[in-house]
């Protein structure tokens, strides 16, 4: 069986190379990553649910397990995460419960 941790080795080995190959591109990305996640008003907890919440919505599983471990690892708790599937749910129905529940699985096993 994989691990969360083992995905996220996996999509971070598929970055490396994407970077490898591009880093032109991923270079630019890298610097948008940095400007959202910049220190501001939100915590980067928060920016980091944001962005989860918005993985749900849009079904990218990559994106789900990513922003969960960074949520978790600036200190968001699982009652936080779970107000933010809740809107996540709210807003993309049936789809967005499917990856709910992948992140709450991914929080709770990291």
């Amino acid at each position: 069986m994989t691990t969360t941790k083992d995905k996220l080795t996996a999509m971070n080995a598929r970055a490396a190379a994407l970077y490898k190959a591009d880093p032109k591109t991923m270079s630019a990305f890298r610097g948008l990553m940095t400007a959202a996640g910049r220190e501001g008003k939100l915590s980067h907890a928060m920016k980091e649910l944001i962005a989860l919440a918005v993985a749900i919505g849009r079904g990218c599983d990559d994106c789900v397990t990513y922003h969960t471990s960074e949520a978790k690892s600036h200190g968001a708790s699982r009652e936080e995460l779970l107000e933010v599937l809740a809107v996540a749910i709210e807003m993309s129905g049936g789809p967005g419960t499917v990856y709910a529940a992948k992140s709450l699985a991914a929080f709770d096993e990291l």
